[in-house]
């Protein structure tokens, strides 16, 4: 949670000026996400920080083939390409799915605690 935190930091201050410390901010937010939807019980790494790391790495994936189509068409001094919408539409959806992910895992997880504090 702290290297997340603070990878998300750097990434926000230095972003605008280098597109790799961005990716670093999107690969902190995959970090928190993945460390607020952990499980509790006999499995730590449950369904939930599984779906969010799967869509946390499409959307990382995403990101990075969407920025080189428009650097390739900023280059060839070209117009972009059909490819760079459909890139961006799925990182969007990826985006979503690990924000739904992160609040169901987290819902599941004080839901699982209130129910442990219950038996005890």
């Amino acid at each position: 949670m702290l290297i997340g935190g603070l990878a998300i930091a750097v990434g926000l201050v230095a972003g605008p000026f280098l597109f790799g410390l961005q990716l670093i901010a999107v690969a902190g937010m995959v970090a928190v996400s993945v460390a607020l939807s952990h499980g509790t019980g006999t499995s730590w790494f449950t369904r939930w920080p599984r779906m969010t790391t799967a869509a946390g790495g499409a959307w990382i994936a995403a990101t990075v083939s969407y920025w080189l189509t428009i650097k390739a068409a900023a280059d060839a001094a070209a117009p972009v390409s059909e490819a760079s919408s459909v890139l961006f539409y799925i990182g969007v959806a990826a985006f979503v799915v690990m924000a739904i992910a992160v609040l169901a895992g987290t819902v599941a997880r004080f839901r699982s605690r209130k129910l442990q504090a219950a038996k005890a």
